[in-house]
């Protein structure tokens, strides 16, 4: 098999360390206990109705849709001694603790609609210091290595660390649901706590990464060049694809297996949070197999394998009686290998398809493709956060009842079943046809460097420190 690799792209176990370490603060806020908990916490918390919840995720998502590609253009433009991305995250890690703090207060407002409307401001101001920090993060990976197995190495890292970290929050956060007597105290509790965690994790990866002199030397083209030559890239379209697919499931189960646990199980919340646990160990645990696999075949026989486990277990949910405690945590545990893959592989590819684009346009933007990639996993989140109230509402979900009537019972077992395998096979077709091999992505490298667009070695010193 043609394998190519340049010593200089080998990264030390620092280097991906520091920054897997500087995605927590995304894999645990919004990835995982946002995804989880938000909603929940919107109406069963702070008292909000499934319908005014859902309204206060969307205009939250209005916004979305300009700043994450402004925020990645602009990067691909910042001209600074620290690099393009990462002063970015020197200054937006701040404000990424403290608006995700604010976002689990229930102040003392009364009525719906101004309630609402305060959480869907405090929304905004998360989501921008989100956007902050998250798109240039995503955009340093293609910068770190341009070898195709080390990608695969540094995002299976960063995906290891947000699952273990996750897993962690998700078992902290389940001791305290149950040793705090008040709910709402729990949750601020769980805000400030991970907010003050966030700030110095993003450092790590401002220190601990460095970014190539011969990148940020490129002029930038202008806005909507930059986006002609996203739109012509179609290795970069089958991964966004893959991206917002393999994202969708994962929101949508996140948002209602809540509800799933403590209504059809019959779990209290502090065990429905346990399970949150069991699940990302299982991912964490899966990790090396899927990167295993990645290196043995490629990236996309990876994960196509491990979406098709993954398609099988959700379907498979719909069978399990009420009650029936030791099935979910089979679940959980069987779930692993796809959700691994879902953190790890599509962000692998997403770098390889960036070599396509300088290619044909000469040009490293990395940021702008971030942005967008950013955009599609916050918005899949949104989405799914704003559907799923209304569907809860229209099927006479009743907040903080005992029981839910079975109407209401079925619209959470097929949301959590059905609906996320319908996007699973989409997505198992989308990579089924993905354009770029192993040996065409290494084809792609040859050619850049004999135009001398691709430059080595990728640290200022010339070798990593």
């Amino acid at each position: 098999m043609f394998r190519v690799r340049t010593e200089d792209e080998t990264l030390t176990l620092w280097s991906k360390l520091a920054y897997a370490v500087g995605g927590l603060a995304h894999s645990v806020g919004p990835g995982t206990i946002v995804a989880f908990w938000y909603l929940f916490f919107l109406t069963d918390v702070a008292g909000l109705a499934p319908s005014l919840a859902g309204l206060t995720i969307i205009i939250g998502g209005v916004w979305d849709a300009v700043n994450d590609p402004l925020i990645g253009w602009l990067s691909d433009r910042t001209r600074t001694r620290w690099g393009r991305r990462r002063p970015y995250l020197l200054f937006g890690a701040l404000p990424y603790g403290a608006t995700f703090a604010l976002m689990w207060w229930v102040p003392p407002i009364e009525g719906g609609i101004l309630l609402s409307l305060y959480f869907a401001g405090v929304y905004i101001l998360f989501d921008t210091a989100v956007t902050l920090v998250s798109c240039p993060y995503d955009a340093l990976v293609p910068e770190l290595t341009v070898d195709y197995d080390e990608r695969t190495s540094v995002t299976s890292y960063r995906a290891f660390v947000s699952i273990l970290t996750g897993l962690l929050a998700a078992v902290g956060f389940g001791i305290l649901l149950d040793s705090v007597s008040s709910t709402r105290a729990a949750f601020l509790g769980m805000g400030v706590t991970l907010g003050v965690v966030f700030v110095p994790t993003i450092l790590v990866a401002f220190f601990g990464t460095k970014e190539r002199r011969a990148f940020q030397e490129r002029p930038a083209a202008p806005f909507w060049k930059s986006i002609r030559f996203v739109a012509k890239n179609r290795p970069w379209r089958y991964s966004l694809g893959m991206t917002i697919l393999s994202w969708v499931p994962v929101n949508i189960a996140s948002a209602v297996f809540v509800y799933y646990l403590i209504y059809w199980i019959k779990m209290e919340p502090g065990e429905a949070s346990i399970i949150q646990a069991v699940i990302l160990a299982s991912s964490a645990l899966f990790m090396p197999l899927v990167l295993w696999i990645g290196r043995k075949w490629d990236k996309r026989t990876a994960y196509v394998a491990a979406i098709a486990s993954w398609l099988t277990v959700m379907l498979s949910i719909l069978l399990v009686p009420q009650e029936a405690r030791i099935l979910a945590y089979l679940v959980a545990v069987l779930a692993g290998p796809g959700i691994a893959a879902a953190h790890a592989i599509p962000r692998a590819i997403s770098a390889d398809t960036l070599d396509f684009d300088q290619l044909n346009s000469g040009l490293r933007q990395e940021g702008i493709y971030a942005g967008f990639e950013v955009f599609a996993r916050k918005i899949s989140v949104k989405v799914v956060l704003a559907a799923v109230g209304p569907v809860l509402g229209w099927s006479g979900y009743v907040q903080s009842a005992a029981v839910q009537p079975p109407t209401a019972l079925w619209a959470i077992r097929l949301l959590v079943s059905v609906a996320p395998s319908v996007i699973l096979a989409l997505a198992l077709i989308l990579a089924w046809k993905y354009p770029l091999s192993r040996e065409g992505h290494m084809e792609i490298q040859e050619q850049l460097r004999k135009r001398k667009l691709l430059s080595y070695p990728q640290m200022e010193g010339g070798k990593e420190e």
